[in-house]
Formats: structure tokens, sequence, C-alpha cells
């Protein structure tokens, strides 16, 4: 039985209250303090979602969303309480992405604590580690569990991120003593937990029966805590924990990645009210950093907090499978759209608004109004994620790209339309922590002797970008004839066509894999145009067959005196897709073309 509470919160800002931990943990302690005003901070990082919270509690007057980084200033006031979760914690973001990690995990962690230290008025701050710090635990049954001050030896570039972040905690309690408790966490599983994890991927692999894939041995050891206890932990840390002090939360109850396999496909078939299957195993190389154990002692919150905890193995496991087995609605991001008005703008609001993406047009307008205005706005939108797509392609009595080479007068426009708000948005989407995407242009490139017709196709070169997605697009088409600036609308009214394979970017298609790109925070360059060239005479002649029989078009040949001009000009080129095919597939322009018009037809 938990001890009487020593300090009662009033008003909470939970960071990452929409991940796996953080949002179960929101979900228990709202009704756990009644009393109480709870802020939920999130960027929504990669497994992050709004709906992990229960409707009950997104509805309630005592609860409030800020979609913000915790490096926003702005998002700290009128609060007494903050719980940390924040953080990077997947295998593929922390060993593949080290500095990154290192950013959300170290660097931005160190800016929070001194907003938390200028705001001055924080009582109680709960910073959440992990067991991971003290190492590896060894097999035997007589290990003992690390206690609060074992050694600290990380095994994986988590645990190191983690340990840093516990470093600066101590620097910033005996420096300015801040009123900190820390509190270890030990492995916990639950609902709303990423996919990648391996409780959830084995529900996923229970349902349909797969082989589990076990890496190396099967026999690493894991405790198993259910997410509600932890939560009650914490709980326990914030009302009693003295301040300055670190509390391990774990759980002595351990099985083996192979033994968890066989209870969840118990678990699972028989939700299904199906008969059960025994598991069916594959072994695979296993992955670095893959400690044999993390064993903690309780000890210490057992006697001062009154904490232990009470949910069984096989009852947490049964409300786990039961959240995995329904469906339900995600809402992974949130997005900031300059530039929105545009011919690009608005067919990728037709794709946020069908994916039921939640987004808003940003009311300034970068190289018109003040930078610092810009950013104000910026920072207080509520977004996670920022799409630039201001670039100037036309202007005034002009409705093609040759507006800007019209003389000296048009580089002012250029520049500001086309590089400067481009540039200074990134910038500022960096310094707030936003995943920024800017949708650029593959119209730099055109067919030279290195790069022939049917020859070499355009690169992607550089190294990957910070949360910072460059995509490049050449002769946008979408499906919508009533747009006049639409490629598709120009061309099946033209008499003659060249008949030059050239690179498209079929909007639906990519617009919607760029919303995945962009869901995973996915940076770097990329050629985001449908796979293999097609020319726009072809185009039109299979919009002929399938939607229109009367367009009839002339090809003009890659032979011809006109065509080899054209070779000469920008925009007449193949873009390289093999990047794009090997992380987010699509449908070749054809293939893709032929898809879409048969569904005209159909409408």
């Amino acid at each position: 039985m938990t001890s009487p509470p020593t300090y009662t919160p009033k008003n909470v800002v939970i960071t990452g209250g929409c991940g796996f931990i953080g949002s179960n943990f929101v979900n228990y302690i709202h009704d756990a303090w009644p009393t109480c005003n709870f802020v939920n901070i999130d960027k929504l990082i990669l497994n992050s979602d709004t709906q992990n919270v229960n409707e009950s509690v997104r509805q309630s007057p005592r609860y409030k969303l800020v979609l913000t980084d915790i490096k926003n200033e702005a998002a700290i006031l009128n609060i007494d309480t903050v719980i940390h979760f924040a953080a990077d914690c997947t295998s593929t973001r922390c060993y593949n992405e080290t500095a990154e990690a290192v950013q959300n995990n170290v660097l931005s962690f160190i800016q929070f604590l001194d907003t938390v230290r200028k705001y001055g008025r924080i009582q109680r701050f709960v910073h959440i580690s992990t067991d991971e710090v003290y190492g590896d635990s060894d097999l035997s049954a007589d290990e003992q569990g690390k206690v609060e001050h074992s050694r600290l030896l990380p095994g994986n570039p988590y645990a190191a991120t983690k340990i840093a972040g516990e470093a600066y905690v101590r620097a910033y309690q005996r420096q300015y003593n801040l009123p900190i408790v820390t509190a270890r966490m030990n492995n916990i599983y639950g609902p709303n937990q990423w996919d990648v994890k391996v409780v959830p991927r084995f529900i996923e692999i229970a349902k349909a029966r797969g082989e589990y894939t076990i890496q190396g041995t099967g026999k690493q050891l894991r405790s198993w805590l259910f997410v509600d206890d932890a939560s009650a932990g914490l709980k326990a840390v914030t009302e009693n924990g003295r301040l300055h002090e670190i509390y391990n939360l774990g759980t002595y109850y351990e099985k083996n990645v192979a033994d968890l396999a066989k209870t969840i496909q118990e678990e699972v078939d028989r939700q299904l009210g199906r008969a059960h299957e025994p598991p069916r195993y594959k072994s695979i190389p296993d992955r670095p950093y893959n400690d044999l154990r993390y064993f903690i002692s309780i000890e210490k919150a057992q006697n001062e907090l009154g904490w232990t905890p009470s949910t069984s193995f096989d009852e947490g496991m049964r409300i786990t499978v039961a959240s995995a087995l329904k469906e339900r609605k995600h809402v992974k991001m949130h997005v900031a759209i300059y530039g929105g008005k545009g011919y690009v703008g608005q067919e990728l609001q037709h794709v946020l608004k069908a994916r039921e993406i939640p987004y808003v047009l940003a009311e300034k307008k970068v190289g018109f109004d003040e930078d610092e205005e810009v950013e104000k706005e910026l920072a207080l939108l509520g977004v996670t994620h920022v799409i630039c797509v201001t670039g100037r392609t036309h202007g005034p009595g002009c409705n093609t790209i040759e507006y800007l080479e019209g003389g000296a007068d048009k580089v002012f426009i250029n520049v500001r339309d086309n590089m400067y708000s481009a540039t200074i948005l990134a910038h500022m989407c960096r310094k707030i922590g936003l995943h920024y995407t800017y949708i650029g242009t593959g119209y730099m490139f055109a067919y030279d002797k290195e790069h022939p017709i049917g020859g070499d196709e355009f690169k992607e070169e550089g190294m990957p970008g910070w949360e910072n997605l460059n995509v490049r697009i050449t002769l946008p088409l979408s499906l919508d004839l009533e747009q006049p600036r639409n490629l598709l609308s120009k061309i099946i009214k033209y008499k003659e066509l060249f008949d030059i394979p050239v690179s498209l970017t079929i909007l639906p298609d990519c617009m919607n894999t760029m919303c995945n790109l962009m869901e995973q925070r996915t940076g770097g360059t990329l050629n985001l145009v449908n796979p293999e060239p097609i020319s726009l005479y072809e185009v039109v002649k299979i919009y002929k067959e399938i939607v229109d029989d009367a367009v009839n078009p002339t090809p003009i040949g890659v032979e011809t005196e006109r065509a080899q001009q054209l070779l000469a000009t920008k925009g007449n080129c193949a873009l390289d897709t093999q990047k794009l095919q090997r992380i987010a597939p699509v449908l070749s322009a054809k293939e893709s073309l032929i898809k879409h018009f048969n569904e005209m037809v159909a409408k």
C-alpha cells in the first residue's frame, strides 16, 4: 500500500505524453489526481499519437495538448510540477541515428532544464530514466538486483544518452537546487506501444500465425512491468519521493523472449476464439547492444514509497492484447503549410484531408513579414511538422517559369520566394524542433552527355538531413482537370506533344508517400517522382485510350530538331528513384496513370 502523499501537484506538465508510457500515465493520473490540471507537451516523434490519450481525457477541461518541442520556452506557463517522459528510445533511431538521439535526449533536455531553472516556480520535477543505465546483469539465479547507487555501465547508445541526461540532472540539482527526483524504469509493456517493440510485434505475428523471429539464442531475460503499475510508481515518486533521490521502479517477474512468444500466441488465439497453435520460431543474428538481462532491486521504492507492482503478467498481457486487437484511429502529426494556396499546395491539402491529418495554413509569409513575426507565429501554431511549398514558378501575365527569366527585376522575387523563404523556414524549424519538409524541384537537371535519354538518371547526393526532408518534384500532375495549372489539364488540349521520356510527379501518389515519410520523420534529399520516365505524348495516349478518345495529339520525336532544342532546356530529365523505391515504393508512372484514369472513368 502506497504511503499518504507529502506533496500534492496542482498544475502539471507531462512531456512526451502522447508516447507509450507517457500516454498511459496521462490516462491513469487524470483520474488519480482529480483536482489537477494537465498540459501534455509532445512533438509526436515516431511512436507518439494524440489518440493514445483516452477520448474522455482529451475532452476534459483539465487536459490541454500542446504540440511542440520541449525546447519551446513558451510552453512552460503556470505550472508547479513536471513529469518528463519525452525521449528518443527506439533502437532504429538511437543506434542508426545517434546524433539525432543525442539532440533529442541530451541537448534538448538541457535546454528544457534551463527553461525550468529560469521559470523558477517548479516545486517537483520527476525525470524518467531507464534501468539500461546499469548495463548487463548476469543470468545466474544468485544475481543481485542493481541498486540505485550501483555503477553505471551503459551497453547501448540509448542508455548512454540517458546517463548524459542524468549527469545534467545532478549538475542542475547541485548548482541551482532544482527539485528533481529521478525514476529508473524497468522493461514496460502495455497498450499503445510502438510496433517495433517486441510485445506489439509478437502480437501482430500471433494474429497472422507467422514465424517469430528470435534474435540470437532467445534466452535474453527481461523483467515485465505492466504500464499501469509503472504509472502508480511514478505517482508515488511524485507524491513522496525525496528530492534529489533516485528510485528503481520495476518487477522481479522475468521471462525470456521465446517464452514470451508462447504466452502471446496463447492469449491472441484465446481472444480471437480459435484453436491454439504452438508458435513457430525463426532464428536471426543477434542485434548490436542486445544485453542479456536487466535486473534491478526495487527495495528502496517499496520501503520509502510503499509501492510494489500489483498486476500479474497474465492479466497485463490480457489487457495489452485486447487493446491491440481493437481498430483505432491514429493522429501522428499536425502540419503547417507555407504556400498552401498554390497548385501543389492545394493538391497537398486534398491528400491531408483524405488522410484526416490535421493541418493549418500559415498566415505569415516569409520574405513579406518580418522574420521575428514568422517565427513567433510558427512557435504558437501547435504543429509538429512544417511543409514549405512556397516556390515561385509564374507571375502576372505569364503562367510559366519564363516569368522569372524576364530580366534583372525578377531576381529579387526569385531569391525571396525560391531560396530565402525555404532556407529561413528550415532554420526556424531546427531552432524550434519541428520536422521540416521542403518541396523543391528537379528542374535544375537536364539531359546531357553523362545522363542521356535512357542512360544514367540524376541521383540524390549529400548526407541525410536532420529531420529536414528535401523532396524534388518534376512536372507535377494531378487528376483535377478544373485546375488550370495542372499539367494534365494542359497537355490534353495540345495538338503536338514531345515524345521524350521525362520524370513525372503524379501528385496523389507522391504526396501520400511524402506524408508517410514525414510521419517517420525521415530526413535527407529524395527524388519524389514516379519510377520509369514517360513522355507527355504517351501520357495523353493512355488518357485517350481510357478516358477520352477525342484527344489526338501528334508526337514530336526525339530525332527532330525541335526535340533536340528541347533537350537543352531545364526540366527534361530522368531522376533516379532507387532510393525512393527502397524506402517508400510507389507505382511506375505508366501503372499509376492507368490506375488513376480508370478511377476517373469509374467516377
